[in-house]
């Protein structure tokens, strides 16, 4: 029998020794980097990743840019087949799956329905061109609540590309989840119904009615993350006193109003082609929205500048001041024009960008806001 010497036994001590060490080790690095449960979403509140189904780069962009906004209301021209429009999109769990204007979009969708928790409302939204001829061949067969999407209007305002794709919204009527495998959607569903949610927490989403009427409304101002350039961001901070040296226009009656302001010049190329879509926002939300437009230049410059642009004062729908003493501008250090704010009527700033990236979508979010605001002021 052979026998090891003392150095011999201690090496081989020490070397399993080392060895379990190792082994611990390895199974402590596992554990701290294990992924979370398939059915739980990601660390920060995002969709777990085993969720996401394969998509461009610029169709994912499109549905992360809305992720955690209250759902855009359904238009007046969206027409509702296989049932009634709802009439909120809060508390309940809803998911909204585009389909092609095709049976087969149908088909799959009826699939993706069925596997999903009973207590999950599911909408089916379709893109046309020709609005009734899809609308006849549904009215013969319509197993789903299907929105007939006249020109994908809704469908641009909630993000979703032309390809068949999804939305999940939470009960707060915000969108939560975007872009899901079957298996993600059912698995993301399942995670939003046992969720529990404050009163507070119910967003500004809710479905346009048959008629595009919003029912319930906000109870906080929506946020968002887009990047403000060439000016200070001032989102979420009390804006200064509205007060231009000089009034162009009559001056408009702010009270209880959204104030949407427009920093711009009769010399700015960007600015003059930014009027129309001004005139629109405007002109769409009259009831509940401000708009003004404020030029840092002197009346006799502005004047001048007008002429040359070949403009009016009739060209505008909105109110027109002048402020030499730019004290505004310099409030949001507006290094760039044209530069936008949005400011509620509490004078709380809540949207900063260039005027041509403030869309329907964005608009609806705020002025329902707003109005809840208006109401709970009462």
């Amino acid at each position: 029998m052979h026998i090891a010497p003392p150095r011999v036994k201690i090496g081989l001590i020490m070397l399993a020794l080392f060895g379990a060490l190792q082994i611990a080790g390895d199974k402590d690095t596992k554990e701290t980097k294990k992924p979370p449960a398939i059915d739980l979403p990601a660390a920060d509140g995002g969709a777990n990743a085993k969720w996401l189904s394969k998509m461009d780069d610029e169709d994912r962009k499109s549905l992360a840019e809305k992720l955690g906004k209250p759902i855009a209301p359904a238009s007046s021209k969206v027409e509702w087949i296989g049932g009634d429009a709802p009439t909120s999109f809060t508390n309940c769990v809803t998911v909204i799956q585009s389909a092609l204007d095709k049976s087969t979009g149908l088909n799959a969708s009826e699939k993706l329905k069925k596997d999903l928790p009973p207590d999950v409302k599911f909408v089916v939204i379709m893109s046309t061109a020709d609005a009734e001829k899809t609308k006849k061949q549904l009215e013969k067969r319509a197993p789903l609540l299907i929105a007939l999407d006249p020109e994908g209007a809704w469908s641009a305002l909630l993000g979703l590309p032309k390809k068949p794709t999804n939305i999940v919204v939470d009960k707060g009527g915000n969108i939560r989840f975007a872009g899901l495998t079957p298996s993600g959607m059912k698995r993301a569903c399942a995670f939003l119904l046992t969720e529990k949610i404050a009163p507070s927490d119910a967003g500004a989403s809710v479905g346009g009615s048959a008629a595009g009427t919003a029912a319930a409304a906000p109870t906080t101002f929506p946020t968002f993350s887009n990047p403000v350039d060439a000016a200070k961001d001032r989102r979420g901070q009390r804006m200064i006193a509205l007060a231009p040296q000089e009034w162009i226009t009559t001056q408009p009656a702010v009270d209880k109003k959204l104030l949407v302001i427009d920093f711009w010049a009769t010399w700015c190329g960007p600015c003059v082609a930014s009027i129309p879509h001004m005139n629109e926002i405007s002109k769409k939300f009259a009831e509940n929205v401000v708009c003004i437009g404020i030029s840092d230049e002197t009346k006799s410059a502005f004047d001048t500048g007008l002429g040359k642009a070949k403009l009016k004062i009739g060209s505008f729908n909105y109110s027109l001041a002048l402020d030499p003493e730019h004290k505004l501008k310099d409030f949001f250090e507006v290094k760039g024009i044209p530069s936008c704010a949005v400011v509620s009527s509490d004078g709380i700033v809540r949207w900063q960008g260039h005027p041509m990236t403030l869309d329907d979508a964005t608009m609806m979010q705020l002025v329902a806001a707003q109005k809840a605001l208006s109401s709970a002021a009462k």
